[in-house]
């Protein structure tokens, strides 16, 4: 009886360390898991951040050329969507600017040039300096050569240009007009855009003196 007795209390123990090594294991897996559960999740937090504090890509980045009336003309990088006032704040804008001309709220244009515009009064009362031997902007242009570079180059506007400076050239038009160009190349006279859909000759007789092409 006394063997017996023994046996069976062997067998006990035996089970009990069984019993006590699979719930260590089972325990073991469950802390790996949720480690693995913790570090996806902090990826996951990581990634959240990254994106939200505005990293940016080298893909992200534009650059402008800004001149005229301003005292840092030179090219600027900007992030991709940013306006036309955010280059112009970077560049410092003088007195004499004339910034109504300036369509501040746009979207900004991968490899575009930004002319500040000298204000009429300035060249009425003669205050344009003379021509030097450096580059020409506003301060030294001629007030039609300012007029020409005021208008809108149809080979570089945005649907949002075409549609907020041109009467008539409504989203659907300008629509269309990025679409011929995109499919013809640039337009080589400001005429061939009577080649788009819906622009006749009165429609053209209605912009023409506001468009350019360069």
């Amino acid at each position: 009886m006394e063997n017996i007795d023994k046996r069976y209390l062997t067998a006990g123990l035996v089970l009990l360390l069984i019993a006590v090594f699979s719930a260590g294991l089972k325990y073991a897996d469950f802390r790996n898991q949720g480690q693995e559960e913790k570090i996806i999740i902090e990826n996951d937090k990581l990634g959240t951040e990254s994106s939200e504090g505005g990293m940016v890509t080298e893909e992200q980045i534009i650059q402008v050329f800004v001149c005229g009336e301003v005292k840092k003309p030179g090219v600027y990088r900007l992030q991709e969507g940013a306006r036309l006032y955010e280059a112009v704040d970077m560049a410092e804008a003088k007195d004499s600017a004339q910034m109504n001309l300036l369509d501040m709220a746009r979207e900004l244009v991968d490899g575009e040039s930004i002319l500040v515009p000298l204000a009429e009064e300035h060249l009425e009362n003669g205050n344009a300096p003379s021509s030097t031997s450096q580059p020409r902007t506003n301060a030294n242009m001629s007030a039609p050569d300012i007029a020409a570079k005021s208008k809108l180059n149809i080979n570089r506007a945005t649907i949002q240009e075409l549609d907020d400076r041109l009467p008539g050239i409504g989203p659907a038009l300008a629509q269309r007009i990025i679409d011929y160009r995109s499919s013809n190349g640039n337009f080589k006279q400001i005429e061939d855009l009577k080649n788009v859909s819906g622009i006749g000759d009165k429609k053209f007789a209605a912009i023409k003196e506001l468009i350019s092409v360069r």
